[in-house]
């Protein structure tokens, strides 16, 4: 079973509504999906709930628990589970980080955001798997979007083709 964990230090980012639709877009494509919702929010447990269709299956675990929800979920058949990681550097952020095959590092074109990756690409390294970020929430056509995308090439990791917009 494959694992995308959708990591990053700051809250807002982007992590819960990334990892979700990226579940159900994985489902439409064949993949046997789980999202294992490991922020203690539990928005993506909250979006299950008040969803209709009864996948992707979203499953709560907390830092100990990970690897039997994994264990779980590829006993169940699962293909791909993506994981909705807590918004802070804690030992849990690490060990999501090595039980994963790719990380994905949402970010926002804001000061904020980016103060938060160099402790995300950490871990990253640390856990010796692959990392990408994800811009995300990007307004429509803003001149930060460029300005970001030169920011986070410094640190050596893919920045995903396009981005995330918010046109609100």
């Amino acid at each position: 079973m494959n694992v995308i964990a959708f990591l990053s230090q700051k809250g807002g980012s982007g992590k819960t509504t990334l990892s979700v639709h990226t579940a159900v877009a994985a489902e439409a494509t064949g993949e046997r999906v789980c999202v294992i919702d490991a922020d203690p929010q539990e928005s993506a447990t909250a979006w299950a709930s008040a969803r209709e269709a009864g996948t992707p299956i979203v499953a709560t675990a907390q830092a100990g628990e990970l690897d039997a929800a994994l264990r779980a979920a590829e006993g169940e058949g699962m293909t791909l589970a993506v994981v909705d990681a807590p918004p802070h550097a804690a030992p849990a952020a690490g060990q999501i980080a090595r039980r994963s095959e790719l990380v994905l590092i949402p970010v926002r074109p804001s000061a904020f955001d980016l103060a938060a990756v160099p402790a995300a690409v950490e871990i990253v390294a640390a856990a010796k798997v692959r990392g990408a970020f994800v811009l995300s929430a990007c307004p429509f056509r803003a001149p930060e979007i460029g300005e970001t995308r030169a920011a986070l090439e410094a640190y050596g990791l893919p920045i995903v083709p396009g981005e995330i917009t918010d046109r609100r």
